[in-house]
């Protein structure tokens, strides 16, 4: 039975001028896969590139070399991995950049008579509509909890007449931190405080405590700092150019007679549906789009959507049987 093909790519720059950071990759019969860039808090520009699209560039390009090398079947995961770290490292390292950019890989492997799913951050991997492939990490529900105190907060204050400006508000308070929030007034020190009592009373690891305000303080902009590390609860592996070593990598291989769909989708889609093409992933977009437009409510995450701007970049790739 034939293979169809579906993908989709938005950038989170609603006018479409500007690319995100999603890179998708289609090559039938090798390699299907989408790796998201994580977005530089503090803005990095690399030769007209965003540090995270040039990280989703780099391991993607790498993975499709690699995809397309005789014997890359008969390696482990960890040594796909490895291969695609040293290959992120050699191109960014020489950089210097203050923090190291950094991406996600989903990808659907071909390997003839079955098919290799890998995932590494929280890009995922849905087969046959049901089967998820698909990994969250602490640290970001610590900065959704902190995120969607301080836009209450700011919008009990300040009203509802610019929410477009609350949310930027709240967007440079949870990705600089809760102190240079209250170095530039948005936030006084008594509701910093309470910002960091009410997350750590909603993500409760009492033992954490000092960790989660310290990372509160400092926001998302060292972040990198827990990357890759596995002394702490708060680490995440991620492809940065390091080798990744908390054991966070998903891998699964399938025969091909059990597969009749794969969709890889980055965290752009707050909602999963339950039909298997382009058209049922933007109605599940877009229905929770309408349903929590600022994402602080069902679909709460760490940044909200503007007249501007969605949320987030989302792609999404599906391989089905027509």
């Amino acid at each position: 039975m034939p293979m169809k093909t579906e993908v989709l790519n938005v950038s989170k720059f609603r006018d479409g001028l500007r690319p995100g950071d999603d890179v998708p990759v289609v090559a039938p019969g090798v390699l299907y896969g989408v790796f998201d860039g994580a977005t530089d808090p503090r803005g990095t520009i690399v030769d007209g590139i965003g540090a995270g699209r040039l990280a989703a560039l780099t391991v993607s390009q790498a993975m499709l070399r690699l995809a397309l090398e005789p014997g890359t079947r008969r390696l482990s995961g960890g040594e796909i991995i490895a291969r695609l770290a040293e290959a992120l490292k050699a191109h960014t390292a020489e950089l210097n950049l203050p923090i190291p950019p950094s991406t996600t890989l989903a990808f659907a492997l071909d390997c003839g008579e079955t098919w290799r799913f890998l995932a590494l951050g929280d890009s995922g991997i849905r087969v046959n509509g049901t089967d998820l492939i698909h990994r969250e990490k602490i640290i970001d529900s610590i900065s959704t909890h902190a995120r969607v105190a301080v836009f209450k907060h700011l919008r009990a204050r300040d009203g509802d007449a610019d929410l477009d400006r609350i949310e930027r508000m709240t967007r440079r308070a949870i990705l600089l931190g809760l102190d240079n929030a209250v170095a530039e007034a948005t936030l006084d020190t008594e509701t910093a405080q309470t910002v960091i009592d009410t997350t750590l009373s909603a993500i409760s690891i009492p033992e954490l405590t000092p960790e989660i305000t310290d990372f509160l303080r400092g926001g998302i902009q060292v972040q990198y700092h827990f990357a890759n590390r596995t002394d702490t609860p708060l680490g995440f592996d991620t492809m940065n150019g390091d080798l990744p070593t908390r054991g966070e990598l998903l891998e699964v291989t399938l025969p091909k007679s059990q597969v009749q769909s794969i969709e890889i989708f980055s965290d752009g889609y707050p909602d999963h549906p339950e039909g298997v093409s382009v058209a049922a992933w933007e109605a599940a977009f877009h229905g929770a789009e309408e349903t929590d437009f600022h994402k602080i409510g069902h679909f709460a995450t760490v940044k909200g959507s503007t007249s501007d701007e969605y949320f987030d970049d989302r792609t999404v790739v599906i391989v089905s049987h027509q």
